[in-house]
């Protein structure tokens, strides 16, 4: 299952229909948080890679070097218990993408390509699209919003949400029975087919809250992408029964990073500490919390 999340950019989300003036609630799949991208500068991503507590105290470090239409990615994977911190190096594959990132929910149950693309399109009024990535033993489709991409138009970082569900024989091919197939495999349950018993012995157990700065157009697609898995919103910041709140900013000042805090539950109670990677990210820890602050 490694190598599947190692190809994979993004993981997959859920549905609630709605009409122009009521939500018209149906039976839509449950989706969890998968993991939250983020791009970072290289002595920010290295700092973090070479970190002592990273490795042995805070999560199970994977590192990584994907390849996606020919060019790198060179990826730091951060597993927690629940969800997973992906972290890429702003080079190859992420030229000019230095603070950008992406929000991904992951369906439990397999197969939801079509729920997932008519729940959005009920919020979303511009075009989406799908892309289907086929591995050696799986496959996985990504919903995203979809725009002209303007050559003429200097590169700059963006964050936007991406919207995945797996095929019910990636599942079978993982050794997962039919009963999970037909019930849905939690995040939880995912994570600990990736890193074990291992991660009970880190101190990362989840992603419980984000925050993030970003412009109208990113809001639009983000938006509408989280009104379509369940969430609700109340004055730009939105909450799910189930999955993390999301606080959001819009600006459309350039800032240094699109995630701007993001904060973790741990497995066990820690002292005060900081560990400052750089000038531009740092991570503070205090009892059963922890905050990833990005300047």
């Amino acid at each position: 299952m490694k190598e599947i999340l190692l190809i994979a950019i993004v993981a997959s989300l859920s549905m609630i229909g709605c009409t122009e003036q009521t939500k018209k609630f149906v039976l839509d799949p449950i989706s969890d948080l998968g993991h939250i991208d983020v791009i970072l500068d290289s002595t920010t991503w290295y700092a973090i890679k070479n970190d002592s507590f990273i490795q042995n105290e805070f999560s199970v470090l994977n590192v990584d070097t994907a390849y996606y239409g020919g060019k790198p990615s060179y990826d730091l994977y951060l597993l927690g218990n629940s969800n997973f911190l992906h972290l890429s190096l702003a080079k190859g594959f992420w030229n000019y993408q230095q603070g950008g990132g992406v929000l991904v929910f992951q369906t439990q149950k397999p197969g939801q390509k079509d729920t997932l693309l008519n729940s959005w399109q009920q919020f979303y009024a511009d075009s989406l699209y799908v892309h289907t990535f086929k591995g050696s033993d799986f496959t996985i489709d990504e919903v995203m919003a979809w725009y002209k991409d303007d050559t003429a138009k200097a590169k700059e970082a963006t964050l936007f949400a991406n919207l995945t569900t797996y095929s019910a024989d990636a599942y079978r091919n993982w050794g997962i029975t039919d009963s999970i197939v037909n019930e849905g495999l939690a995040m939880k349950q995912f994570m600990g087919s990736w890193g074990g018993e291992q991660l009970n012995t880190k101190l990362f157990n989840s992603i419980t809250e984000l925050h993030m700065t970003i412009n109208q157009q990113e809001f639009k697609e983000i938006k509408s992408a989280l009104l379509s898995i369940g969430y609700e919103e109340k004055k730009n910041n939105f909450t799910h029964v189930v999955n993390p709140p999301i606080f959001i900013t819009i600006s459309e000042e350039k800032t240094r990073s699109k995630y701007s805090q993001v904060k973790f539950k741990l497995n066990n109670s820690i002292a005060e500490k900081e560990i400052v990677f750089s000038s531009k990210t740092t991570l503070k820890l205090s009892g059963n919390e922890a905050w990833l602050i990005f300047n």
